[in-house]
């Protein structure tokens, strides 16, 4: 829409001035023209800019209109400016959609003479590249293009940016920036699209209004908003439904714009292409045949938009149409009639046919429920049953083919539409006869468990059978699984006993499912069967099996004892108790050492640990044997042999004994100056008792004074001359030697020696011949006892120097001393030093003492615990008065901690029983304190000793509060036969008191240890083959059976006898020695082999045995009977003269030792007398009278005699209070104790002289 020009008319006020300021008003009448008053202003802005300096400008709304004002300088310009009046060359063109964005205006604002009234119009296509030349305004315009550039021409374009310039050289107007059509006009509410631009110059001022109309160029390709448009129609729309599609949008306009639509070829759709209000190009979707779901869901279209430009541009979208279901289609079955035969006494639940119905419809419409029509009767519905999901009917009654032999039935399929459809079937069902009476099993009899030894052709149970059916379908069969060791035997008519028919065998099969079954003879058979289990009870008849028979365990010496050297374990396949194996560990002594205290093995499980740490130089092999024992009855064993190997390691360094060293490490040789190159010196002999690898021993010099006067050849240890000696070699020369091992880490020792060279003649070491030793000095008992000679005199001297660093200590004052009887126990707080403590009872004085300077009660002696008295104090005179004041005070003794803990018993024996549950309580051991409180409170404890490595903290367990005593293992009589220890008792007192007491565990032995053969020895198991001539003797000694128990004595008498004997008239056993001897000579009759089981039996109970077999061969040869044999002598005496010096020695020390350690003892034990060279305190005694004052009482007429002595009348001692002037004498009288005092009382005076007592304390004495 365009505004008529007189809708912008204004008037312009006159320039009012202000001095050098002016003021430009302009006013619109017309109120809705505000947008003019802005243009205005831009103009106004640009023309005078640089003519005058706007101050500031605004609009204001008045009554009259809007008002623009502009303030500014330089007068005379706008004067010119006065009386302006918008003239017919402002061109506005305004639209109804430009006013909502832009308004485009161009103005020319200049004086009629400045102003050019006219507009140059060009156009120019788009895109245009930068540097096109549009026009030569120069031409254009008649300017002189050689004032251009001092006339200063310039180009502004109006309300845009600065796409065109001017080259002020030609005056051609060019493009500054390409252009594009869209950006600047973005609305397509006019064809049209300019840019309008002023050409300004000056000298004089020129302005030219232009306008440049941008072409429209096909740049720009129709857009959809979405790639893809989404329908969903149903397939019950009918053909011609029309349905909106998203339009596309093309920038460009005129013949550039959208043109058309088309769509991709399709059988159910097309398009229809309409035009919008402003040319806008709209497509319809129309439906031209009728959608059918079940035949295609989903239609998928092509939509294409193209514009009229040239050549044209397109866009395409995706047009997805999803047809919506309705219910158009029935259930259909597969058959419409089905005939279904079944057997009579199908189970309940049996299936009887499947029906299925299908609908092409989709959700909710092919749903389909099944159900029985109303032509169904009611006697099939209660027959058979239908499922109404899946269709499918089984069987719901009994069928009996005599009964009712066809079914007829209507199942109908129906949907679940809005308005559902429907489908029939209909079924006949035969019932067809069959053998339906099973056979039937009875078992009448059936005995369970039964033996594994049961005798053959036992009867186990008794079955009946019989069948209901006549004819064959009534005869019936009767078997049981085949492989079984049991067979039927038919008694009478229809019924069987099972017997056995073959051993059996429970570790094989530990128990039998036997499983009856009873077959008729119908088409098809009909059978029955019953299942019965037949449990084996076990008989120990199986020994136990080790998975070797050999054991080879090599152990690295040195190991820790109670190390894990092997599981032994072996394996019974017999059930319970004949299962449960024991192992042992068969008794063999070696160099008088019992296996059993080499070894140990776990009884239960066969774990073998090693007792004691090995040395291979000691021990090099065990070869013992274990057995195994189950716990059947009798009891069944097997053993196998284990063979210990002990494997060096390289802990034994060489030792050098040649030259023999006898006096120190040093040897000292001496050799002629003139020995000869080559000559033997000295020969190093070295030896090392580890195994052959270790011991291989390499000589080397460490030391040399002239290395090249001597070798050493490093095998032989021979230390030859390399040259003569000549005048320049030294006359000593020290040579150090040192052997080396081949071990890892390689041990070594040193030998030195001290070559003297002499001028005399002698004998070169190399004519020497090396002279055989008699003996060896360190033979393996001469190194034991030295060892044990050592460590003993090392004992006794660690033990005299801790004597005497004991006895040198200076005891300090025990801080638990019990309070003294002239302790302080009460302190008033009133000062009662002028005062005299009084008591009528003579017994009190006995008990305190009143010092009256310090106003303390001193205690005499010991005071019964809780007692009480009452104490009087009265002022000091000359004597009593009836008149005299008195105080009396309470006097209550508080407990101090003086009482140690007592045990009833000084020494508590304990016998416990040897396998013993850990945790057992063993005994109560409870001491009684009598102090008070905390004082009473004890607490326990184990005092530590270590027997064997091993702490009694952790053999024994004390509970801390009520002394209880427990075993925390199991002692085993055969390792630990006593303990002996200490339990200590301590109080809770401030300072604590204690007391201990000895405790002696004696372990009492049970008979857990079977006899062990030890002779005659079993190198390949458990029989022991012999040979003996047929003609032997009677009573002749064949062999002789020795077993060992190490139970205590009287569970290890042994006894012996017979098991079995071939022939018992020819051999005899004494049970006591266990020799067998012929009864009689052999015959001819008698056979060559025998066999005899000899059992060894311990005496405990229950009596413990073991059994050893031996085979007996007679020969013809001339074998030497037992009877015959003499014993050897030993070829050497152990006890030569070295060793009985050594084992002298020995026991000298050991008897020196144990003197010194009973002597220490009796020494801590003597209770220390009081010290002569102790200072007298106060209280301290300094005479005692010969004469017992017990039943007197000291008597003094001074009370200051008081202040200075005590008398003790228990005693008879004079005690010192207070120091004592030196050289005083005082007359101190004894009278018998009585109730008080008396003249007639017999006394006895002594005078006491006060000498000097020098006191061992620096820099102060006493006198006495």
């Amino acid at each position: 829409m365009v505004a008529p020009y007189s809708a912008f008319r204004s008037t312009a006020s006159n320039v009012t001035r202000s001095g050098p300021f002016f003021n430009l008003t302009v006013t619109v009448k017309r109120p809705w023209s505000c947008v003019l008053l802005k243009r205005f202003s831009a103009v106004a802005n640009f023309y005078i800019f640089n003519r005058i300096t706007i101050l500031w400008k605004k609009f204001k709304s008045t009554a009259t209109g809007k008002t623009f004002i502009i303030a500014g300088k330089k007068k005379p310009l706008f004067h010119q400016l006065k009386g302006f009046q918008p003239t017919a060359t402002m061109a506005a063109v305004v639209t109804k959609g430009s006013l909502q964005r832009y308004v485009a205006l161009f103005l020319v604002f200049a004086p009629v003479r400045y102003a050019s009234s006219s507009v140059t119009h060009y156009s120019i296509p788009e895109e245009m590249k930068e540097g096109s030349v549009v026009a030569n305004l120069a031409a254009d315009l008649g300017l002189d293009v050689t004032t251009l550039t001092k006339r200063r021409m310039r180009v502004e374009v109006i309300a845009n940016k600065k796409y065109l310039d001017v080259n002020k050289e030609t005056g051609e107007l060019y493009v500054l920036e390409k252009i594009d059509r869209e950006h600047i006009c973005t609305t397509k509410s006019s064809a049209s699209c300019y840019l309008r631009l002023e050409v300004t110059l000056d000298n004089p001022v020129r302005i030219f209004n232009m306008e440049v109309e941008i072409l429209d160029m096909n740049d720009n390709a129709p857009q959809f908003r979405r790639d893809v448009i989404h329908l969903d129609i149903s397939e019950a729309t009918p053909k011609g439904e029309r349905f909106s599609l998203s339009n596309a949008v093309d920038r460009d306009v005129g013949t550039n714009a959208l043109k058309t639509y088309h769509l991709s070829e399709s059988e159910y759709f097309n398009i229809e292409v309409q035009t919008g209000r402003e040319g806008s190009k709209f497509a319809d979707l129309i439906l031209k045949k009728v959608l059918d779901r079940e035949k295609q869901a989903v239609h998928n279209l092509i939509l294409t938009a193209v514009d009229g430009g040239t050549p044209a541009r397109s866009s395409t979208a995706s047009v997805i149409v999803r047809v919506l279901d309705t219910n158009d289609n029935a259930p259909t079955f597969d058959k419409a009639s089905l005939t279904v035969k079944i057997l009579e006494n199908s189970p309940i639940g049996s299936l009887v046919v499947h029906l299925n119905a299908t609908d092409l419809d989709e959700g909710s419409n092919s749903d389909i429920t099944y159900s029985y029509s109303l032509y169904t009767s009611e006697k099939t519905q209660e027959t058979f049953s239908l499922n109404p999901t899946t269709g499918e009917i089984t069987v719901k009654g009994m069928l009996n083919y005599e009964d009712f032999r066809i079914y007829d039935m209507e199942v109908i399929a129906t949907d679940k539409g809005a308005n559902s459809l429907s489908g029939q079937c209909t079924i006949k069902i035969l019932v067809e006869d069959m053998n339906d009476n099973h056979p039937e099993i009875s078992i009448k009899s059936f005995q369970s468990p039964v033996s594994e030894s049961i005798e053959l052709d036992t009867v186990i149970a008794v079955v009946s059978v019989n069948d209901k059916d006549s004819g064959d379908n009534g005869v019936v069969d009767l078997h049981i699984p085949e492989n079984m060791p049991f067979k039927l035997r038919e008694s009478s008519d229809n019924y069987y006993e099972l017997v056995v028919s073959e051993p059996l065998d429970r570790e094989k099969v530990p128990e039998y499912e036997i499983t009856f079954t009873v077959t008729d003879r119908g088409s098809p058979p009909l059978s029955d069967n019953e299942t019965m289990t037949l449990e084996l009870l076990d008989v120990n008849d199986n020994v136990p099996q080790f998975p070797q028979s050999f054991y080879t365990i090599r152990v690295l010496e040195n190991n820790a004892p109670g190390a894990l050297l092997s599981s032994l374990s072996a394996f019974d396949p017999d059930l319970h108790e004949n299962q449960y194996l024991v192992y042992f560990i068969i008794e063999k002594e070696i160099a008088n050492t019992s296996m059993s205290m080499l070894f140990s093995i776990n009884p239960e499980n066969g774990n073998l640990y090693a007792l004691k740490t090995f040395d291979y130089e000691i021990e090099r092999e065990f070869l013992f044997h274990i057995e195994a024992r189950d716990s059947g009855s009798p009891p069944l064993s097997s053993n196998v042999s284990v063979h210990i190997i002990i494997v060096d390691q390289n802990d034994n360094a060489p030792v050098i004994v040649s030259p023999w060293r006898a006096h120190g490490s040093v040897v000292e040789e001496k050799i002629p100056r003139s020995t000869d190159k080559g000559s033997l010196v000295a020969k190093v002999i070295a030896l090392d008792t580890d195994s052959v690898h270790n011991s291989r021993i390499t000589y080397q010099f460490l030391q040399v004074t002239d290395a090249s006067l001597f070798s050493l050849d490093q095998y032989n240890g021979e230390i030859r001359t390399m040259r003569m000696f000549s005048y320049k070699d030294s006359r000593h020369h020290r040579l150090v030697v040192v052997a080396k091992d081949n071990g890892e880490p390689a041990l070594s020792a040193t030998v030195t020696i001290k070559l003297l060279t002499v001028e005399t003649d002698v004998k070169a070491h190399s004519d020497m011949t090396e002279m055989p030793l008699e003996y060896d000095i360190f033979s393996d008992i001469n190194l034991y006892l030295v060892i044990g000679l050592g460590s003993v005199s090392f004992l006794l001297l660690i033990t005299i120097l801790v004597t005497i660093v004991l006895k040198c200590q200076t005891p300090k004052a025990s801080k638990a001393a019990p309070p003294s009887r002239n302790s302080v126990i009460s302190e008033r707080n009133s000062t009662i030093a002028d005062s005299t403590l009084v008591s009528n009872d003579a017994y009190w004085y006995s008990l305190f003492l009143a010092e009256t300077r310090k106003g303390k009660l001193v205690v005499r002696q010991p005071v019964p615990k809780g007692s009480r008295y009452i104490v009087s104090s009265i002022p000091r005179g000359t004597g009593l008065s009836e008149t005299s004041d008195s105080a009396a005070s309470t006097l209550q003794l508080l407990d101090v901690n003086d009482n140690v803990p007592q045990f009833p018993q000084s020494f508590y024996t304990i016998r416990v029983l040897e396998n013993n549950a850990p945790g057992a309580l063993l005994s109560s051991l409870s001491a009684f304190d009598p102090d008070l409180h905390e004082n009473q409170y004890l607490v326990y404890f184990i005092i530590e000793k270590e027997i064997a490595n091993t702490s009694m903290s952790m053999l024994f367990s004390i509970n801390p509060e009520n002394g209880n005593l427990y075993a925390l293992k199991t002692f085993d009589y055969e390792i630990e036969r006593e303990f002996l220890f200490h339990i200590e008792a301590r109080d809770s007192g401030s300072p604590p008191l204690s007391s201990n007491v000895s405790v002696h565990i004696i372990i009492v032995d049970q008979n857990d240890n079977a006899p062990v053969i030890v002779s005659p020895w079993r190198a390949h198991g458990s029989v022991v083959e012999e040979k003996i001539p047929r003609s032997t003797d009677k009573g002749s000694l064949v062999a002789k059976v020795i077993a060992l128990d190490t139970d205590s004595v009287h569970n290890s008498r042994i006894t012996y006898q017979f098991l079995q004997v071939t022939d018992a008239s020819l051999f005899s056993l004494d049970q006591y020695n266990g020799e067998i001897r012929t009864m009689r000579m052999f015959s001819y009759k008698d056979s060559r082999h025998h066999r005899l089981v000899v059992v060894a039996k311990d005496n405990g109970e229950p009596a413990l045995s073991a059994t050893v077999t031996i085979k007996l061969l007679t020969v013809e040869t001339d074998v030497k009977a037992h009877s015959d044999m003499t014993e050897m002598p030993l070829e050497y005496d152990i006890f030569s003269d070295i060793n009985l010096y050594l084992v002298i020695g020995l026991g000298s020390v050991s008897f020196l030792l144990l003197i010194t350690i009973l002597v220490t003892i009796v020494l801590k034990c003597q209770t220390p007398k009081a010290s002569k060279a102790a200072p007298p305190s106060r209280n301290s005694v300094i005479s005692e009278r010969n004469s017992t004052i017990a039943d007197s009482t000291l008597v003094s007429n001074d009370a200051y005699w008081y202040s200075l002595f005590l008398a003790e009348t228990r005693k008879g001692k004079l005690v010192v209070r207070q120091p004592v002037p030196k050289g005083s004498r005082y007359i101190v009288s004894s009278i018998p104790r009585g109730t008080g005092l008396s003249e007639t009382s017999d006394s006895a005076a002594s005078t006491l002289q006060v000498g000097i007592l020098w006191i061992l304390r620096p820099k102060s004495f006493f006198y006495c």
